[in-house]
């Protein structure tokens, strides 16, 4: 639920900064963030301070991992600028995956390794990595191209565009939490399922939007209805991801499906940025106004994100199917029985 909530509430606060002290800041206000979560790890796990354990960290192969995925990420992004075809993107495409080539051989020759492969020998856990995956593609860049249409096309303020996600986060909340309520009876997979074809006909809604568009009538609507989607996408799938996964894997399976948050964010814009940027260059260039050329690449972008949760609706269907069993190898503690009196 958080992980959707601060999605939705992120681009509210990211329009009050911008509006305030300046869109720079949206970089400074996470270090403060960071220093606390920071001391409150060190705290909470007081055990993965011992010298023991540091001495078998696989430093190696976190190099490699997050130097492989950030020169990935920054690939994708840059792509639609510099060209998919460009010298550069297809260097910076191959510096990646030599990289993530050679993270992968460290790890299998590590007795004790950062990412152990054998944990996708866990069934439906793949399908769920892979489902947030492309469901944060469709969501994170749903956010971004409506933002522009209010600031860009309907005259919205950095504040005004940010406050009219209130009622999005809101659904996000109350979504995730009956989502989760739900799981004891069907199980996850119809959840994530019907959250992303939910999404789906919300951002599709969405992509309809007119020049002359209303919040009443042509954002407020599908916004809601996007944000249930969400919510329920994304209590099922972090649920999902964690069934079957031993104790000693719990760690490793949470951090596959928080880090397939960012690839999939990298991807959705890069694909739809293409998409929205050609379609208004082609417009523009044949003579049409500017904020109708605007609104259609904005329209042709957001049909694609409705496709990429239409993708991931599909993709859920391999995923386990859990209702919320406690983590293999671990058993719930026994209830005891009252005692007679």
């Amino acid at each position: 639920m958080m992980a959707g909530l601060g999605s939705a509430a992120g681009v509210f606060l990211g329009g009050v900064i911008s509006a305030g002290p300046g869109w720079g800041w949206v970089f400074f206000v996470n270090l403060p963030v960071c220093v606390v979560a920071l001391r409150a790890m060190v705290a909470l796990l007081p055990d993965e301070r011992s010298p023991a354990r540091l001495r078998n960290f696989d430093a190696l192969g976190a190099l490699l991992a997050t130097g492989g995925m950030l020169l990935l990420v920054y690939a994708i992004v840059e792509a639609p600028n510099v060209g998919w075809g460009a010298t550069r993107t297809v260097l910076e495409l191959a510096g990646a995956a030599a990289i993530l080539a050679a993270f992968a051989a460290n790890e299998l020759r590590q007795k004790n390794p950062l990412f152990p492969f054998s944990i996708f020998r866990i069934p439906g856990l793949a399908a769920a990595d892979a489902t947030q995956v492309i469901a944060i593609a469709g969501f994170y860049s749903m956010f971004f191209f409506t933002t522009l249409y209010m600031q860009n096309v309907l005259g919205f303020s950095q504040i005004g565009a940010g406050a009219a996600y209130l009622p999005a986060t809101l659904g996000v909340a109350i979504a995730a939490g009956v989502g989760s309520q739900l799981f004891v009876r069907p199980g996850t997979r119809p959840v994530i399922v019907v959250g992303a074809l939910l999404g789906a006909g919300g951002v599709f809604w969405l992509s309809r939007i007119p020049v002359d568009g209303s919040y009443l009538t042509d954002l407020l609507p599908p916004l809601s209805i996007m944000s249930i989607g969400l919510g329920a996408t994304f209590v099922g799938v972090t649920t999902a991801a964690q069934a079957g996964v031993p104790a000693e894997r719990a760690g490793l399976a949470a951090a596959l499906i928080n880090a397939s948050t960012f690839p999939g964010g990298a991807l959705g814009i890069a694909i739809t940025s293409a998409l929205a940027t050609s379609r208004t260059q082609d417009l523009v260039a044949a003579g049409t106004s500017q904020p109708e050329a605007l609104t259609e690449g904005f329209q042709r972008a957001l049909l694609a994100c409705a496709v990429f949760l239409l993708a991931a609706a599909i993709i859920a269907l391999r995923a386990t199917n859990t209702r919320g069993e406690p983590l293999a190898g671990l058993t719930p503690e026994p209830v005891p029985e009252p005692e007679a009196v």
